[in-house]
C-alpha cells in the first residue's frame, strides 16, 4: 500500500512540473540563417545561411563556414558534420550526402548525386534512404552501439525499420502527409505531424497524443517533453510564430516564447535538454532559449 501510494505522489509531482524561461541569448551569424541546431556536445550550433553552412563555436565565439550549402545536417561528438546538398540534372533533383570533419577540415563524399525517392534522412547513427522502392541505409562510419531504430516518411505512411524489420504503418488512414517523423530516446514512441497536427503514437500505430496546430517538433533527450513551432500566414509568408513544449506524459502545453517583435521557428534541443536553439525569422538571428523545467 504505501509502495502504490509513494509512486502516486511521484508521478502527481511530475504532472505538476514548471516550465521558466530563464534566459534567451540573440545571435547575428549571418544573412538569413535558418534551422539551427546543437552539435552532439553541446559546444557549437550548426545552421545555414547565404553563406552556405556553418558552425558557430559558443565557447570561443568563432565562425567557420563547411560547404556552400547544407540541409538536414547533424554533427557528432567526434565533430563530424554530415549533411545534405541539392543539385539538379535535366531538371531532375539529386541528392547527395557529405561529411565534414573539423579536425582535419576535409570533406568526403557519402552519397553523390542519387535519384532518390524521398529525401535521405541523416542521422548520427547512420544515412537511410530510399532507391527505386528499395529502402538502403549507409553506417560505414557508425559504431555498432549506436545503431537504432528509424523512421520515414513515404508514399503517404510511416516506414519503420525496427532493427534490420521494416513496416508500414497508416496510424491516420489514407491520403495523408506524415511529416517530420521521429522515434523517442526510448525507441518506444514516434512522433509525426499531419498537415498543422501534431500525433505520437506506438511502434503499432495507435494513438497516444494529439496536439493541434504544432509544426517542426523534436523530442527531448529524455523523452519527456516535445518542443514545436506554432507558425501563422497570410497566405503567402509567415506573420508570427512561437514555440511551445508538450508534456508527453499527459499532453500538457507549456508556450515558451510571446513575443510580437521575434518569429521563434524550427526549434531544436541542447544535449543536456536544458536549452533549445531556433531561428528567429522576424530579426534574422539565433536565438538560445535556457529553461528551468522543474
Amino acid at each position: 500500500m504505501k509502495k502504490s501510494v509513494l509512486i502516486l505522489m511521484l508521478f502527481a509531482a511530475a504532472l505538476f512540473a514548471k516550465v521558466d524561461v530563464t534566459d534567451i541569448q540573440s545571435l547575428k551569424l549571418g544573412d538569413n540563417t535558418i534551422q539551427p541546431i546543437f552539435s552532439a556536445d553541446g559546444k557549437n550550433i550548426v545552421f545555414n545561411s547565404l553563406d552556405g553552412g556553418s558552425i558557430y563555436n559558443l565557447e570561443n565565439k568563432t565562425l567557420k563556414h563547411f560547404s556552400k550549402s547544407a540541409y538536414d545536417y547533424v554533427m557528432d561528438i567526434d565533430g563530424k558534420i554530415i549533411y545534405r546538398i541539392d543539385s539538379y540534372i535535366d531538371g531532375l533533383r539529386m541528392n547527395s550526402v557529405k561529411q565534414f570533419d573539423t579536425k582535419n577540415e576535409k570533406t568526403t563524399v557519402l552519397i553523390d548525386k542519387k535519384r532518390l525517392d524521398v529525401i535521405p534522412k541523416i542521422t548520427e547513427h547512420g544515412i537511410y534512404f530510399i532507391e527505386k522502392d528499395v529502402l538502403k541505409m549507409d553506417q560505414s562510419l557508425s559504431k555498432a552501439s549506436l545503431s537504432r531504430p528509424y523512421v520515414i516518411s513515404y508514399n503517404r505512411s510511416l516506414l519503420i525499420n525496427t532493427y534490420g524489420t521494416s513496416k508500414s504503418l497508416k496510424p491516420l488512414g489514407d491520403d495523408k502527409f506524415y511529416l517530420w517523423p521521429s522515434f523517442a530516446p526510448n525507441n518506444e514512441l514516434i512522433a509525426f505531424v499531419d498537415v498543422n497536427d501534431l500525433y505520437v503514437m506506438d511502434l503499432y500505430g495507435n494513438i497516444k497524443m494529439k496536439v493541434e496546430e504544432a509544426r517542426a517538433p523534436k523530442w527531448s533527450p529524455d523523452g519527456k517533453w516535445i518542443v514545436f513551432m506554432r507558425d501563422s500566414d497570410d497566405g503567402h509568408v509567415f506573420v508570427s510564430s512561437d514555440l511551445f513544449l508538450v508534456r508527453v506524459a499527459d499532453g500538457e502545453v507549456f508556450q515558451l516564447t510571446h513575443t510580437k517583435d521575434n518569429m521563434e521557428m524550427y526549434p531544436s534541443w541542447s544535449p543536456d535538454g536544458k536549452k533549445i536553439v531556433c531561428e528567429d525569422a522576424q530579426e534574422d538571428k539565433i536565438m538560445i532559449i535556457t529553461l528551468d523545467i522543474k
